[in-house]
This record gives structure tokens, C-alpha cells and sequence, in this order.
């Protein structure tokens, strides 16, 4: 347990809007140029180059942005008590601190250190209790719009960028939260992770109901679920939030084939 947490407001805030200009310093400019705009091999001069371009290329799109703004960062978070129980995180109402009102069922390593995220928190046995926080961010509908109309229109390098850029600046809103979190309870600039759903520490993408069901995310947001549990629109991320000082990235039996 992180006995240095602060006590915050309890239960599901929503920021109906965010601006562009306060995700920046959270874009992932490497990742963005790397990953998203398919430059990983390049190296040396060629990355250089390419790099001065891409710097043109988002300036552009940044200014762009200005006057048709396609991407409409928003985000929703809040923050519980919680305990484990087993491999169960549970929890409580915010009125109600005795009040179980969801459980997230996680699974635990076979091998290794059999780690589990639960381990994080406080034992509902042991009589305390500690605070979890969830958090999800959106670029909004019209992001997959514009990108999905430069793909129909035959314009496929435009909607290439313009998709790779939403996914990035989905990354940043997701960093920008997460750092209003820490400073919100006080925490280190590194302390504590942000596990999503659908990798092997929270795999199951239906888990997305149950946040659903405790952020406003689709009366507030415009969010939306598909059968199997994914997020919509696409440009979006969601996350749990682990603050005990020792949480790190795990995977689960990770020797197995």
C-alpha cells in the first residue's frame, strides 16, 4: 500500500475539452514520426531529413488544426478506494465506503514472481483501504471521419498522417491525464503505472463495461463499446491506474509458447 497518497475526491470527473496546445508538450514526437508515419528504419542522414520534414509536415497539420479542428481531445477520470481479494480489485461506492460497487478479475502469473495487479493493493481482510484511479481520453468521432474521408476520397498518404497524428495525440491526452492524477494525490513525476486493457497484466476488453459503468463516458464523452468490448471512436484509450511506488510492466507466464 502507498501510505504517502493524498486524499482526493472520490468518484467520476469529466473534461469536456482539452486543448491541443496542452497535449503538446505530451506528444511523443519519436513515436509519432517513427512508429505512426512509418519511419522505424530509417538512420543517419536519412533520418535527419525525414525528420526536418515531418517536423514541417505536423506544423502544418498543427496549424491546420486551428481552423478545422478535427480532433477534440476529452477525457473522463476519477478516483476509488480500493482493496484486493485474491486476484480481484474491488471498488467501493464513493457515499458509501463499505459499498462494493465493481470488481475487475485479473490474472496471475503461474511462473515467475506469480504476480498479479492486485498485489497492489491493500488485502480486504487487512482492514484498509487504498485509492485506485481509471481514466479514458478520446479524440473524438470526427478524427476517424477525416482520416476515413481522405481514404475514400483516394488520398491515402493524407489519411495516413492524419490517422497516425490522432493515435499520438490520443497517447499524449493519455500522459496529460495520468500527470493531473499524480499531481492531483501528490505523487512523483514517475510513480506508479497506467495499465491498459487488452495487454496481459488486464487483458479482458470487456473490463471497458464495467469503467463504463463508473465514468460517463458515453453520456459525457460520445463514447461508445463494440460486442467485443473495444473502444469507439478509435482514436481513444483507457486505462487503470496503479499508484504503489513498487507497480511496474509485467507479462503473464511470458516463457510459455
Amino acid at each position: 500500500m502507498n501510505d504517502t497518497l493524498s486524499e482526493p475526491i472520490l468518484g467520476a470527473r469529466i473534461i469536456e475539452h482539452i486543448e491541443i496546445g496542452a497535449l503538446l508538450p505530451f506528444l511523443n514526437r519519436k513515436a509519432l514520426y517513427r512508429i505512426s508515419w512509418g519511419a522505424q528504419k530509417a538512420r543517419g542522414e536519412k533520418w535527419e531529413k525525414i525528420q526536418k520534414e515531418y517536423d514541417q509536415r505536423l506544423e502544418s497539420m498543427l496549424q491546420a488544426l486551428q481552423t478545422s479542428a478535427w480532433l477534440a481531445p476529452a477525457a473522463g477520470f476519477g478516483h476509488w478506494q480500493a482493496n484486493s481479494e485474491g486476484n480481484t480489485i474491488l471498488l467501493y461506492d464513493p457515499l458509501h465506503s463499505e459499498k462494493v460497487i465493481a470488481r475487475f478479475s485479473l490474472p496471475r502469473q503461474s511462473q515467475e514472481e506469480q504476480l498479479c495487479l492486485a498485489d497492489y493493493l491493500p488485502a480486504r481482510s487487512g482492514g484498509t483501504k487504498s485509492i485506485l484511479s481509471l481514466q479514458v481520453v478520446t479524440m473524438g468521432r470526427k478524427a476517424s471521419e477525416t482520416a476515413n474521408a481522405c481514404f475514400a476520397s483516394g488520398n491515402y498518404a493524407e489519411g495516413y498522417f492524419t490517422h497516425g497524428l490522432a493515435v499520438q495525440f490520443a497517447e499524449a491526452a493519455a500522459e496529460y491525464v495520468h500527470a493531473l492524477i499524480r499531481n492531483e494525490l501528490h505523487l512523483k513525476s514517475n510513480e506508479g503505472r497506467r495499465y491498459s486493457w487488452g495487454y496481459e497484466p488486464i487483458p479482458d476488453l470487456n473490463q471497458h463495461r464495467i469503467l463504463f459503468d463508473l465514468i460517463p463516458a458515453r453520456e459525457k464523452l460520445g463514447m461508445q463499446l463494440t460486442s467485443a468490448g473495444q473502444l469507439i471512436p478509435e482514436q481513444s484509450t483507457a486505462a487503470m491506474l496503479i499508484h504503489h511506488p513498487a507497480a511496474r510492466y509485467f507479462r503473464i507466464d511470458a516463457d510459455k509458447e
